[in-house]
């Protein structure tokens, strides 16, 4: 099967420019002919950023994109990161410049910081919906055992100094395909909690 599907966690009120969250990586993870990622974005499906996991390791990687293109893409291997692992994640953007920046652990990397969104801007305004996704695309075999976010505020101004804690009440959480992916990509997730989104990932 070509397995390409998710949990998503989106805001319901687009009201929001950036969050902020601890991503306590799984423990185990077995990913076959793919990979599986955590990742936050802004907008729909405008800005995308996180961390995946593959046979090559863990890569870190900040991404937009607009009318099925995308503007720009960079998925670097970081080394450092651990099965186990607490990592802070931060992803801003500020419509007035069109830049989003990704931070790992309080600093950006080369690649994800101040990265021009170019026409996903079109899509956004200065304030908008924001979402957690836990993710796979194989060909149905990857698993992983808990992945969990923890801790996680939405930025609610432009500034960067006013956070609020992103509870259920303020998002929706679904399970969903993802582009071709078959239409029960995203059945063996189990979700764990909501907002903070936890999960875990069985084999088709």
């Amino acid at each position: 099967m070509n397995r390409h599907g998710a949990v998503r966690t989106i805001t319901n009120a687009a009201s929001y420019t950036g969050v902020t969250t601890k991503l306590i990586l799984p423990t185990t993870i077995n990913p076959v002919n793919g990979y599986v990622d955590w990742y936050l974005g802004i907008g729909d499906a405008s800005i995308e950023a996180g961390i995946s996991y593959s046979y090559l390791g863990f890569k870190v990687f900040l991404g937009a994109s607009y009318g099925g293109t995308s503007t720009y893409y960079n998925s670097q291997v970081v080394s450092s990161l651990a099965k186990g692992q607490t990592v802070d994640l931060k992803l801003t953007y500020d419509h007035s410049t069109r830049q989003a920046t990704l931070y790992l652990n309080g600093a950006a990397l080369p690649w994800t910081d101040h990265k021009d969104v170019g026409n996903a801007s079109k899509a956004l305004g200065t304030y908008n919906k924001v979402k957690m996704i836990h993710g796979v695309e194989d060909q149905g075999a990857s698993s992983y055992s808990q992945a969990s976010f923890s801790q996680t505020q939405l930025r609610t101004d432009t500034a960067g100094a006013n956070y609020t804690p992103w509870t259920s009440s303020l998002s929706t959480t679904q399970k969903v395909a993802v582009g071709s992916g078959d239409p029960t990509s995203a059945n063996k997730f189990s979700v764990i909690n909501f907002a903070p989104l936890i999960t875990k990932l069985d084999p088709a």
